[in-house]
């Protein structure tokens, strides 16, 4: 896998990532009768990312993606596949906490 092979995406509007699958699988008539049922996969099969805990990541075979894929719609942003590993793998900031000062009496 690599950015020469497939694209890599952040999906931050469920609606956006429907409506790319609906009209994708329109244009490649599926389902169909070799079992395919859709061009993607549900977003609830997508990664989630870690960092927002609302978005998704997914990646797509540039084989696979036709002319008339619509990558333009708000709340689709394409990554490249080192923003992508790295959101996988993102961990929250460690927060250090702040010690409380002990006031000693006079």
């Amino acid at each position: 896998m690599t950015d020469e092979t497939h694209r890599f995406f952040r999906f931050s509007i469920a609606q956006a990532y429907e409506q790319l699958t609906t009209l994708g699988n329109t244009a490649r008539s599926l389902p169909d009768e070799e079992g395919s049922d859709r061009w993607l996969a549900l977003w609830d099969k997508t990664f989630l990312d870690p960092e927002t805990n609302s978005d998704r990541l997914y990646c797509i075979k540039r084989s696979g993606i036709l002319e008339s894929d619509n990558f333009d719609l708000e709340g689709i942003e394409e990554i490249d596949l080192d923003t992508y590993m790295q959101r996988l793998r993102w961990e929250p900031p460690i927060v250090e906490e702040e010690e409380d000062e002990l006031e000693l009496p006079d």
